[in-house]
């Protein structure tokens, strides 16, 4: 039999009043087609009481939601049967008190590693102590994160620790969870607390964001997307401890702190250890310009991701960097008749030119390289090599014989252009191809910040890496300016070292 609301899942009408009055928990929408508007019901019911019990039935993820909330509020255990009925978060917003949870693991025993993480958030160590449960890190982190001082000490002590919570997936590794540091993996209930209002969806707009009418999140524990009526922020973290992790081992367990500087850093300096450890499962914000920019610079790390799975290397500029590396690196295996196009890559020659030989067989292999085996080679001054491949006359490469001190290669070029041989290409599209190795050689940048985060790590501008840039220059310059230097309020390097010109 069709459940009462059931046509309710096809009615994709959007308001803005009716979403505020779902959330907090005044009237149940009579259109639930929009994913927004199921995440804004989804957080009414795990917010508010007594609402939403007309959905059970309707969805698995209202009927998760209905069970959290008569966990967490009504102390009444729900009948549970299907998998895909129990909840995974039980301690945000609130918190079951002591005897709800000792009868919900009575009931439902393989429960108990959630009902650890509801001691840690409510600081029930006597509860804790009675779960005879594995030094699991989800709860450690939790519990420094709630004060909970004892439960976090109890399994900081003990010589191993486990992962059972993935908070990335909404799941728990029961049956032999993986042995595992604390990572900052861990949805911590002060992330929780950062709200997010929501937008009318924008269907033909190229942001997702705007398409849903909501950001996705990292973390979705709640499965609400944490969507409020107006944005809030979290607990502020103290960042201090960031940066000297940046210089140095990192420690077994991780502090407390945002670590999105950390991966960037890992990745933008190829340090497979690090990344490989502190990473999310997504990508976070210009993740993916350091990654290029740590292949590029490390043959070692574009070895690395040459042999992950196609899955874990989906993008195709990350494929097109660890060919160019590998050709920078005197190989040419990936290069072959099928490589897609996409996947060949243009700077051949920064950070390291490949030898002469490889650029001329790279344009017999694929001849529509042509062009960048020869800039490489006027960039490596191979002008014999760039004789044999006899580019045409092309604007971009005009532009990096200008910058030679060999002035074979611009008289070559305007030679070409006076036959008619050229390309006729204005590369205005792909205006980074007009940059030389004058640019990608640039000196470290003047500006010392005064505050450093995640952000600090440019990866806005087009450029250098096929289109893509990552610059860490201003983070460490002013990680390595003294702290009296920049107390003293300098904010340029031209200030400290004032040219006699």
């Amino acid at each position: 039999m069709a459940h009462p609301r059931q046509s309710a899942l096809q009615d994709f009408r959007f308001n803005q009043r009716v979403l505020q009055n779902a959330i907090n928990g005044v009237r149940i929408p009579d259109y639930l087609g929009l994913e927004l508007v199921q995440l804004c019901v989804v957080a009414g019911i795990r917010r508010n009481v007594g609402f939403g019990h007309e959905l059970r039935g309707l969805t698995p993820r209202f009927t998760r939601a209905l069970n959290a909330q008569a966990i967490m509020y009504s102390r009444d255990i729900p009948d549970m049967k299907d998998p895909e009925e129990f909840p995974y978060c039980i301690w945000y917003p609130s918190t079951p008190d002591r005897d709800t949870c000792r009868k919900l693991i009575a009931q439902y025993p393989w429960m108990k590693y959630q009902v650890g993480r509801v001691c840690a958030v409510a600081n029930y160590d006597d509860l804790y102590k009675e779960l005879d449960i594995l030094p699991e890190v989800g709860i450690a982190e939790e519990a420094r994160e709630n004060g909970s001082e004892a439960i976090y000490s109890a399994i900081l002590q003990q010589p191993v620790k486990y992962a059972v919570f993935n908070d990335y997936s909404n799941s728990l590794v029961l049956e032999n969870p993986p042995i595992s540091a604390m990572n900052g993996n861990t949805c911590v209930t002060t992330l929780l607390d950062s709200k997010q209002s929501f937008k009318r969806p924008r269907a033909k707009s190229i942001l997702k964001s705007d398409i849903n009418g909501f950001e996705s999140r990292l973390f979705d524990i709640c499965e609400d997307m944490s969507v409020d009526v107006k944005r809030s922020e979290p607990r502020s973290v103290d960042q201090s401890v960031v940066l000297p992790l940046l210089y140095s081992p990192l420690p077994a367990d991780l502090p407390t702190v945002d670590k999105d500087m950390l991966i960037l850093s890992a990745a933008y300096h190829g340090n497979i250890d690090r990344y490989m450890r502190l990473r999310h499962p997504q990508k976070i914000k210009g993740e993916l310009a350091c990654l290029i920019r740590g292949i590029y610079h490390d043959p070692l790390f574009a070895k690395f991701w040459s042999l992950q799975p196609t899955a874990d290397i989906y993008d195709w500029r990350v494929r097109r960097a660890i060919n160019a590396r590998f050709i920078m690196t005197n190989d040419l295996s990936r290069i072959t008749p099928t490589t897609p196009v996409d996947e060949l890559p243009y700077l051949i020659w920064f950070p390291q030119p490949a030898y002469h030989g490889v650029y001329e067989e790279l344009a017999r292999l694929r001849p529509e390289m042509k062009l960048q085996a020869a800039r490489a080679c006027i960039v490596a001054n191979y002008q014999s090599s760039f004789e044999k491949i006899d580019p045409p006359h092309d604007s971009a490469l005009v532009q990096e014989a200008q910058e030679s001190p060999n002035p074979f290669f611009l008289k070559h070029l305007r030679a070409k252009e006076a036959q008619g041989d050229t390309t006729g290409q204005d590369h205005g599209s792909e205006y980074w191809k007009y940059f030389t190795i004058k640019h990608a050689l640039k000196p470290s940048t003047p500006t010392i910040l005064g505050e450093l985060n995640a952000s600090s790590i440019g990866t806005t501008q087009t450029w250098i890496y096929d289109g893509v840039e990552a610059e860490m220059s201003n983070v460490e310059v002013s990680i390595c300016t003294p702290e009296e230097v920049k107390q003293s309020g300098i904010s340029d390097v031209m200030f400290r070292y004032p040219s006699t010109e």
